[in-house]
Protein backbone atom coordinates (compact mmCIF):
# COMPACT_ATOMS: atom_id res chain seq x y z
CA UNK A 1 0.00 0.00 0.00
CA UNK A 2 1.34 3.46 -0.93
CA UNK A 3 1.85 6.18 1.70
CA UNK A 4 -1.12 8.09 0.24
CA UNK A 5 -3.38 5.05 0.32
CA UNK A 6 -2.31 4.25 3.88
CA UNK A 7 -3.07 7.82 4.95
CA UNK A 8 -6.58 7.87 3.52
CA UNK A 9 -7.19 4.32 4.82
CA UNK A 10 -6.58 5.53 8.34
CA UNK A 11 -7.77 9.13 8.36
CA UNK A 12 -9.74 9.98 5.22
CA UNK A 13 -9.42 13.46 3.70
CA UNK A 14 -10.94 15.14 6.75
CA UNK A 15 -7.72 14.46 8.63
CA UNK A 16 -9.23 12.49 11.53
CA UNK A 17 -9.62 8.75 12.22
CA UNK A 18 -12.58 6.97 10.63
CA UNK A 19 -14.79 4.53 12.39
CA UNK A 20 -15.04 2.52 9.22
CA UNK A 21 -13.68 2.46 5.70
CA UNK A 22 -16.49 1.72 3.26
CA UNK A 23 -15.46 -0.18 0.14
CA UNK A 24 -15.05 1.71 -3.11
CA UNK A 25 -17.56 0.39 -5.63
CA UNK A 26 -17.02 -0.08 -9.35
CA UNK A 27 -19.03 2.99 -10.23
CA UNK A 28 -16.69 5.26 -8.28
CA UNK A 29 -13.65 3.61 -9.87
CA UNK A 30 -15.16 4.22 -13.31
CA UNK A 31 -15.97 7.82 -12.39
CA UNK A 32 -12.39 8.47 -11.26
CA UNK A 33 -10.95 7.00 -14.44
CA UNK A 34 -13.26 9.00 -16.69
CA UNK A 35 -12.57 12.26 -14.89
CA UNK A 36 -8.79 11.80 -14.84
CA UNK A 37 -8.76 10.74 -18.48
CA UNK A 38 -10.75 13.85 -19.38
CA UNK A 39 -8.43 16.04 -17.31
CA UNK A 40 -5.33 14.64 -19.00
CA UNK A 41 -6.74 15.65 -22.38
CA UNK A 42 -8.73 18.82 -21.76
CA UNK A 43 -7.11 20.67 -18.88
CA UNK A 44 -6.05 24.25 -19.52
CA UNK A 45 -2.37 25.03 -19.78
CA UNK A 46 -1.80 27.23 -16.75
CA UNK A 47 1.61 28.37 -15.44
CA UNK A 48 1.19 26.66 -12.06
CA UNK A 49 0.03 23.34 -13.50
CA UNK A 50 2.43 20.39 -13.44
CA UNK A 51 4.43 22.00 -10.64
CA UNK A 52 5.01 20.14 -7.40
CA UNK A 53 6.78 23.08 -5.74
CA UNK A 54 4.63 23.82 -2.66
CA UNK A 55 5.66 27.50 -2.69
CA UNK A 56 4.48 28.07 -6.27
CA UNK A 57 1.29 26.10 -5.64
CA UNK A 58 0.58 28.09 -2.48
CA UNK A 59 1.09 31.39 -4.32
CA UNK A 60 -1.31 30.33 -7.08
CA UNK A 61 -3.98 29.12 -4.67
CA UNK A 62 -3.85 32.33 -2.64
CA UNK A 63 -4.07 34.47 -5.79
CA UNK A 64 -6.98 32.44 -7.15
CA UNK A 65 -9.10 33.12 -4.08
CA UNK A 66 -11.98 35.33 -5.32
CA UNK A 67 -10.13 36.14 -8.56
CA UNK A 68 -10.60 34.82 -12.10
CA UNK A 69 -7.90 32.58 -13.57
CA UNK A 70 -7.15 34.80 -16.57
CA UNK A 71 -6.73 37.83 -14.31
CA UNK A 72 -4.30 35.95 -12.07
CA UNK A 73 -1.87 34.69 -14.75
CA UNK A 74 0.11 37.93 -15.37
CA UNK A 75 0.25 38.68 -11.65
CA UNK A 76 1.46 35.17 -10.88
CA UNK A 77 4.27 35.38 -13.43
CA UNK A 78 5.34 38.85 -12.27
CA UNK A 79 5.18 37.78 -8.62
CA UNK A 80 7.47 34.80 -9.15
CA UNK A 81 9.93 36.90 -11.14
CA UNK A 82 10.26 39.22 -8.12
CA UNK A 83 9.83 36.64 -5.34
CA UNK A 84 11.03 33.33 -6.83
CA UNK A 85 11.21 31.45 -3.53
CA UNK A 86 9.92 31.55 0.01
CA UNK A 87 13.15 33.07 1.37
CA UNK A 88 12.96 36.03 -1.02
CA UNK A 89 9.33 36.67 -0.13
CA UNK A 90 10.03 36.41 3.60
CA UNK A 91 12.81 39.03 3.33
CA UNK A 92 10.80 41.41 1.11
CA UNK A 93 9.50 44.84 2.07
CA UNK A 94 5.75 45.17 2.34
CA UNK A 95 5.74 48.18 0.01
CA UNK A 96 7.37 46.19 -2.80
CA UNK A 97 4.98 43.30 -2.23
CA UNK A 98 1.87 45.48 -2.34
CA UNK A 99 3.14 47.31 -5.43
CA UNK A 100 3.48 43.94 -7.18
CA UNK A 101 0.00 42.90 -6.00
CA UNK A 102 -1.60 46.24 -6.85
CA UNK A 103 -4.70 45.72 -8.98
CA UNK A 104 -5.30 42.12 -7.92
CA UNK A 105 -7.48 43.12 -4.96
CA UNK A 106 -8.06 41.60 -1.51
CA UNK A 107 -4.67 42.84 -0.33
CA UNK A 108 -4.75 41.06 3.01
CA UNK A 109 -3.93 37.94 0.95
CA UNK A 110 -0.56 39.43 0.01
CA UNK A 111 0.27 40.48 3.56
CA UNK A 112 -0.67 37.07 4.94
CA UNK A 113 1.34 35.31 2.22
CA UNK A 114 4.43 37.24 3.29
CA UNK A 115 3.78 36.45 6.95
CA UNK A 116 3.34 32.77 6.06
CA UNK A 117 6.67 32.81 4.20
CA UNK A 118 8.37 34.30 7.25
CA UNK A 119 6.86 31.60 9.46
CA UNK A 120 7.94 28.84 7.05
CA UNK A 121 11.51 30.19 7.08
CA UNK A 122 11.50 30.52 10.86
CA UNK A 123 9.77 27.26 11.84
CA UNK A 124 10.03 24.81 8.93
CA UNK A 125 13.30 25.52 7.17
CA UNK A 126 11.61 27.40 4.32
CA UNK A 127 9.25 24.52 3.48
CA UNK A 128 5.48 24.34 3.47
CA UNK A 129 4.66 21.96 6.37
CA UNK A 130 3.45 18.51 5.37
CA UNK A 131 1.17 18.17 8.37
CA UNK A 132 -2.40 19.40 7.85
CA UNK A 133 -2.75 20.88 11.35
CA UNK A 134 0.60 22.66 11.07
CA UNK A 135 -0.34 24.05 7.65
CA UNK A 136 -3.45 25.63 9.17
CA UNK A 137 -1.21 27.61 11.51
CA UNK A 138 0.18 29.61 8.60
CA UNK A 139 -1.34 33.12 8.27
CA UNK A 140 -3.93 33.22 5.51
CA UNK A 141 -3.91 29.45 4.99
CA UNK A 142 -7.36 28.06 5.60
CA UNK A 143 -8.89 24.64 5.14
CA UNK A 144 -9.13 24.81 1.35
CA UNK A 145 -5.60 26.17 0.75
CA UNK A 146 -4.03 23.63 3.10
CA UNK A 147 -5.80 20.74 1.36
CA UNK A 148 -4.94 22.01 -2.11
CA UNK A 149 -1.23 22.50 -1.42
CA UNK A 150 -0.81 19.24 0.49
CA UNK A 151 -2.61 17.16 -2.14
CA UNK A 152 -0.97 18.76 -5.20
CA UNK A 153 2.55 19.25 -3.84
CA UNK A 154 2.92 16.20 -1.59
CA UNK A 155 0.31 13.75 -2.85
CA UNK A 156 -1.45 13.61 0.52
CA UNK A 157 -5.03 12.41 -0.07
CA UNK A 158 -7.02 15.39 1.16
CA UNK A 159 -10.14 16.31 -0.80
CA UNK A 160 -10.71 19.99 -1.58
CA UNK A 161 -13.97 21.89 -1.58
CA UNK A 162 -14.53 25.16 -3.37
CA UNK A 163 -17.43 26.60 -5.33
CA UNK A 164 -16.62 24.66 -8.49
CA UNK A 165 -16.24 21.33 -6.69
CA UNK A 166 -19.42 21.91 -4.67
CA UNK A 167 -21.40 22.64 -7.84
CA UNK A 168 -20.20 19.42 -9.50
CA UNK A 169 -21.01 17.36 -6.40
CA UNK A 170 -24.38 19.06 -5.93
CA UNK A 171 -25.46 18.03 -9.43
CA UNK A 172 -23.75 14.66 -9.38
CA UNK A 173 -25.60 13.60 -6.23
CA UNK A 174 -28.61 15.99 -6.48
CA UNK A 175 -27.78 17.58 -3.12
CA UNK A 176 -29.25 20.96 -2.16
CA UNK A 177 -27.29 21.72 1.00
CA UNK A 178 -25.35 24.99 1.15
CA UNK A 179 -21.69 23.96 1.10
CA UNK A 180 -20.77 27.18 2.94
CA UNK A 181 -22.68 26.12 6.05
CA UNK A 182 -20.88 23.95 8.57
CA UNK A 183 -23.20 20.97 8.08
CA UNK A 184 -23.18 21.35 4.30
CA UNK A 185 -19.40 21.56 4.16
CA UNK A 186 -19.05 18.37 6.17
CA UNK A 187 -21.41 16.50 3.84
CA UNK A 188 -19.78 17.72 0.65
CA UNK A 189 -16.29 17.00 1.97
CA UNK A 190 -17.30 13.43 2.73
CA UNK A 191 -18.67 13.08 -0.80
CA UNK A 192 -15.42 14.47 -2.22
CA UNK A 193 -13.46 12.20 0.12
CA UNK A 194 -15.34 9.12 -1.09
CA UNK A 195 -14.52 9.94 -4.72
CA UNK A 196 -10.88 10.92 -4.23
CA UNK A 197 -8.32 8.97 -6.21
CA UNK A 198 -5.77 8.08 -3.50
CA UNK A 199 -2.89 7.59 -5.94
CA UNK A 200 -3.48 10.90 -7.74
CA UNK A 201 -5.20 13.15 -5.20
CA UNK A 202 -3.72 16.38 -6.56
CA UNK A 203 -4.73 15.64 -10.13
CA UNK A 204 -8.18 14.48 -9.04
CA UNK A 205 -8.79 17.65 -7.02
CA UNK A 206 -7.68 19.81 -9.92
CA UNK A 207 -9.82 17.76 -12.31
CA UNK A 208 -12.98 18.35 -10.27
CA UNK A 209 -12.20 22.07 -10.06
CA UNK A 210 -11.45 22.21 -13.78
CA UNK A 211 -14.70 20.44 -14.60
CA UNK A 212 -16.66 22.99 -12.57
CA UNK A 213 -14.76 25.92 -14.09
CA UNK A 214 -15.05 24.92 -17.75
CA UNK A 215 -17.95 22.44 -18.21
CA UNK A 216 -20.26 22.24 -15.18
CA UNK A 217 -20.88 25.99 -15.29
CA UNK A 218 -23.30 27.86 -13.01
CA UNK A 219 -25.42 28.89 -16.01
CA UNK A 220 -25.74 26.98 -19.27
CA UNK A 221 -23.60 23.99 -18.25
CA UNK A 222 -22.11 21.99 -21.12
CA UNK A 223 -23.58 18.65 -20.14
CA UNK A 224 -22.91 17.20 -23.61
CA UNK A 225 -19.17 17.61 -22.97
CA UNK A 226 -19.16 16.26 -19.42
CA UNK A 227 -17.27 13.01 -18.82
CA UNK A 228 -19.50 12.31 -15.80
CA UNK A 229 -22.82 12.76 -17.58
CA UNK A 230 -23.86 9.11 -17.14
CA UNK A 231 -23.17 9.33 -13.39
CA UNK A 232 -25.01 12.63 -12.82
CA UNK A 233 -28.29 12.31 -10.93
CA UNK A 234 -29.39 15.89 -11.69
CA UNK A 235 -28.86 15.27 -15.42
CA UNK A 236 -30.80 12.02 -15.28
CA UNK A 237 -33.70 13.86 -13.63
CA UNK A 238 -33.43 16.75 -16.12
CA UNK A 239 -33.00 19.10 -13.17
CA UNK A 240 -29.47 20.38 -13.66
CA UNK A 241 -30.66 23.99 -13.42
CA UNK A 242 -31.99 23.33 -9.90
CA UNK A 243 -28.60 22.43 -8.46
CA UNK A 244 -27.12 23.96 -6.49
CA UNK A 245 -30.07 26.10 -5.35
CA UNK A 246 -29.50 29.87 -5.69
CA UNK A 247 -28.04 31.72 -2.74
CA UNK A 248 -29.41 34.88 -1.27
CA UNK A 249 -26.89 37.61 -1.97
CA UNK A 250 -26.55 41.04 -0.46
CA UNK A 251 -28.19 43.81 -2.47
CA UNK A 252 -25.49 45.92 -4.15
CA UNK A 253 -25.03 49.36 -2.67
CA UNK A 254 -24.26 52.27 -5.01
CA UNK A 255 -21.87 54.81 -3.46
CA UNK A 256 -20.87 58.08 -5.10
CA UNK A 257 -17.48 59.75 -4.75
CA UNK A 258 -15.51 62.74 -5.92
CA UNK A 259 -11.79 62.36 -6.62
CA UNK A 260 -9.29 65.17 -7.22
CA UNK A 261 -6.44 64.72 -9.69
CA UNK A 262 -3.92 67.34 -8.58
CA UNK A 263 -0.76 67.94 -10.65
CA UNK A 264 2.12 70.32 -10.10
CA UNK A 265 4.19 72.11 -12.75
CA UNK A 266 6.61 69.15 -12.91
CA UNK A 267 3.81 66.73 -13.83
CA UNK A 268 3.76 65.05 -10.42
CA UNK A 269 0.43 63.99 -8.94
CA UNK A 270 -0.71 64.37 -5.37
CA UNK A 271 -1.40 61.09 -3.58
CA UNK A 272 -2.48 60.44 -0.02
CA UNK A 273 -2.00 57.26 1.94
CA UNK A 274 -4.87 55.39 3.53
CA UNK A 275 -4.48 54.50 7.20
CA UNK A 276 -3.33 50.90 7.75
CA UNK A 277 -6.50 50.37 9.78
CA UNK A 278 -8.74 51.28 6.82
CA UNK A 279 -11.35 48.60 5.95
CA UNK A 280 -10.35 48.79 2.27
CA UNK A 281 -6.76 48.65 1.05
CA UNK A 282 -5.13 49.95 4.20
CA UNK A 283 -1.72 51.50 3.56
CA UNK A 284 -2.35 52.06 -0.16
CA UNK A 285 -1.84 55.37 -1.96
CA UNK A 286 -4.73 57.06 -3.76
CA UNK A 287 -6.03 60.35 -5.11
CA UNK A 288 -7.73 62.64 -2.59
CA UNK A 289 -11.30 61.34 -2.57
CA UNK A 290 -14.57 62.04 -0.74
CA UNK A 291 -17.88 60.27 -0.56
CA UNK A 292 -20.92 62.28 -1.61
CA UNK A 293 -24.11 62.19 0.43
CA UNK A 294 -26.34 65.14 -0.25
CA UNK A 295 -25.23 68.78 0.03
CA UNK A 296 -22.86 68.21 2.96
CA UNK A 297 -21.02 64.94 2.36
CA UNK A 298 -19.48 63.33 5.42
CA UNK A 299 -15.84 62.27 5.11
CA UNK A 300 -15.29 58.70 3.99
CA UNK A 301 -14.27 56.53 6.93
CA UNK A 302 -10.89 55.87 5.30
CA UNK A 303 -10.35 59.45 4.14
CA UNK A 304 -7.11 61.12 5.17
CA UNK A 305 -7.15 64.65 3.72
CA UNK A 306 -9.65 67.47 4.44
CA UNK A 307 -11.69 68.48 1.41
CA UNK A 308 -11.03 72.14 2.22
CA UNK A 309 -7.41 71.64 1.18
CA UNK A 310 -8.41 71.00 -2.46
CA UNK A 311 -9.94 73.31 -5.05
CA UNK A 312 -11.88 71.36 -7.67
CA UNK A 313 -12.07 72.34 -11.33
CA UNK A 314 -13.37 70.80 -14.51
CA UNK A 315 -14.71 67.27 -14.67
CA UNK A 316 -12.16 64.97 -16.33
CA UNK A 317 -14.31 61.85 -16.47
CA UNK A 318 -16.37 59.30 -14.59
CA UNK A 319 -15.26 55.91 -13.33
CA UNK A 320 -17.01 52.80 -12.10
CA UNK A 321 -15.46 50.34 -9.69
CA UNK A 322 -16.81 47.54 -7.49
CA UNK A 323 -15.53 46.37 -4.11
CA UNK A 324 -17.48 43.35 -2.82
CA UNK A 325 -21.14 44.51 -2.80
CA UNK A 326 -20.24 48.21 -3.07
CA UNK A 327 -20.66 49.71 -6.54
CA UNK A 328 -18.62 52.91 -6.65
CA UNK A 329 -19.35 55.79 -9.01
CA UNK A 330 -16.48 58.29 -9.04
CA UNK A 331 -16.41 61.73 -10.65
CA UNK A 332 -12.78 62.63 -11.29
CA UNK A 333 -12.09 66.39 -11.29
CA UNK A 334 -8.98 68.35 -12.04
CA UNK A 335 -7.82 69.66 -8.69
CA UNK A 336 -5.48 72.26 -7.20
CA UNK A 337 -3.88 72.30 -3.77
CA UNK A 338 -4.95 75.25 -1.65
CA UNK A 339 -1.75 76.66 -0.17
CA UNK A 340 1.76 75.26 -0.39
CA UNK A 341 1.92 72.94 2.61
CA UNK A 342 1.25 69.26 1.91
CA UNK A 343 -1.53 67.74 3.99
CA UNK A 344 -0.61 64.90 6.38
CA UNK A 345 0.20 61.56 4.73
CA UNK A 346 0.41 63.19 1.30
CA UNK A 347 3.24 63.25 -1.26
CA UNK A 348 3.96 64.20 -4.86
CA UNK A 349 4.53 61.20 -7.15
CA UNK A 350 5.70 61.05 -10.75
CA UNK A 351 3.44 58.82 -12.86
CA UNK A 352 6.54 56.88 -13.95
CA UNK A 353 7.11 55.92 -10.29
CA UNK A 354 3.63 54.52 -9.77
CA UNK A 355 4.77 50.93 -10.22
CA UNK A 356 7.04 51.28 -7.18
CA UNK A 357 4.17 52.11 -4.81
CA UNK A 358 1.04 50.24 -3.76
CA UNK A 359 -1.57 52.36 -5.55
CA UNK A 360 -5.31 51.70 -5.64
CA UNK A 361 -6.92 50.50 -8.85
CA UNK A 362 -9.25 53.52 -8.83
CA UNK A 363 -6.22 55.80 -8.87
CA UNK A 364 -4.61 53.91 -11.74
CA UNK A 365 -7.84 54.26 -13.72
CA UNK A 366 -8.07 57.96 -12.89
CA UNK A 367 -4.48 58.60 -14.01
CA UNK A 368 -5.55 57.78 -17.57
CA UNK A 369 -7.80 60.86 -17.43
CA UNK A 370 -5.09 63.29 -16.36
CA UNK A 371 -4.73 66.43 -18.49
CA UNK A 372 -1.53 66.98 -20.46
CA UNK A 373 -1.06 70.48 -19.06
CA UNK A 374 -1.69 72.19 -15.74
CA UNK A 375 -1.64 75.73 -17.19
CA UNK A 376 -4.48 77.90 -16.00
CA UNK A 377 -6.41 77.75 -12.78
CA UNK A 378 -10.03 76.63 -13.12
CA UNK A 379 -12.97 78.22 -11.49
CA UNK A 380 -13.56 76.73 -8.05
CA UNK A 381 -16.57 74.46 -7.82
CA UNK A 382 -18.38 73.02 -4.84
CA UNK A 383 -18.64 69.36 -3.94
Amino acid sequence: MTDAAAYIERFGSLGRPRTCNPPVNNQKIALRRKLLRWYNTHRRQLPWRDSHDPYRICVSEVMLQQTRVQAVIPYYEKFLSLFPDVQTLAASEERALLACWSGLGYYSRARNLRKAAQQMVRDWGGQFPKDYAEALRLPGVGDYTARAVLSIAYGIPLAVLDGNVARVLSRLYARKEDFRSHAGKEKFLRLADSLLAPRRPGDFNQALMELGATVCLPAQPRCGECPLQRHCLAYAREEVDKYPPPRRTAKPRVRRFVAALVQDSAGRCLLVRRPRSAPWMGGFWELPMWEQDGPDPPPLEIHCIPKEAIVLGRLLGRLRHSITSNHLRINVHEGFLRGRALPPRARWVLPSRMDHLPVTTITRKAFRLRPASTIGRPTEVSI
